[in-house]
């Protein structure tokens, strides 16, 4: 059988628009939303980072603020997990969009326990403003989040491996290697996209490293590896997946990420 091409283009800038949607979604949707809700004032807005101002919130309501970026990314993949068994195989961008977007968003609600359980920062932090911030024993509570997180993480890569399984097809190590091609080049994508429009951060390297890298491509690298998980003996009897050139994802996608890059790269002050 001979191995179908993919639209490498195509595929990038699906990957690109996703990992960013989703990153939108985390500090927009999430951590703003929830600052504005409560009756702080989100005085900075950024491509990966929010700054809120806390001092007419209760302790609660901070702790909150922290919170509905990980739950929201939560929500969106669990949601996207609908879309993407409501999409048909012959929909090819659409499908792999609903997958890898399922799968970022996912991946770093559980990577946040990690993120926080390792380092004692982030959303889960231990820190002022931070989630957890107060919870003691610190070091019990630091195990049990790291804990949590590999049982997490290890979920939604079987989910996101049984979902690729459901329409890959192919047969044996061909399809492997052909899943494994699309989730790699997606998380590389993505990630380099993320760090590039991160530069543009009016703080420097540090929003750079505990955004776009440690959160963003250290959450979600489960995508560069995890399809080697896959049964190299299964022969599914099934068409291999093929993404096709798609001209309005490519449009639509590059449109996004320089409207996202223009305004909320360099930051909004309100």
């Amino acid at each position: 059988m001979s191995k179908p091409k993919t639209d490498f283009l195509t595929l990038m800038m699906i990957a690109a628009f996703s990992f960013i949607l989703a990153t939108a979604f985390h500090e927009h949707g999430g951590h703003a939303l929830a600052c504005a809700a409560q009756g702080g004032l989100p005085k900075e807005l950024g491509a990966f980072y929010i700054d809120c101002d806390y001092r007419a919130m209760s302790d609660f309501g901070i702790r909150m603020v922290a919170f509905a970026g990980p739950l929201m990314s939560l929500l969106v993949g669990l949601v996207s997990l609908v879309f993407f068994d409501r999409t048909a195989k012959a929909q090819s961008a659409h499908k792999f969009f609903w997958w890898h977007f399922a799968t970022a968003n996912l991946m770093v609600a559980v990577g946040y326990l990690l993120f926080s359980g390792f380092s004692g920062i982030g959303d889960l932090g231990m820190g002022p403003n931070e989630g957890l911030h107060g919870l003691e024993p610190a070091w019990l509570v630091r195990i049990l989040l790291v804990l949590m997180g590999i049982a997490g993480y290890y979920g939604v890569i079987l989910v996101s491996i049984r979902k690729m399984d459901s329409f890959i097809g192919g047969e044996g190590a061909e399809r492997v290697g052909r899943a494994q091609m699309l989730s790699l080049t997606a998380y590389l994508t993505g990630g380099i996209v993320s760090v590039l429009i991160g530069l543009l951060n009016p703080y420097g390297i540090i929003i750079v490293l505990v955004s776009s890298v440690a959160s963003g491509m250290g959450g979600t690298s489960g995508m560069a590896w995890m399809m080697q998980l896959l049964n190299r003996k299964k022969n599914t009897g099934d068409a291999p997946f093929l993404l096709e050139r798609h001209w309005g994802w490519i449009a639509g996608s590059a449109l996004f990420l320089i409207l996202y890059t223009a305004i909320l790269g360099p930051t909004i002050y309100l």
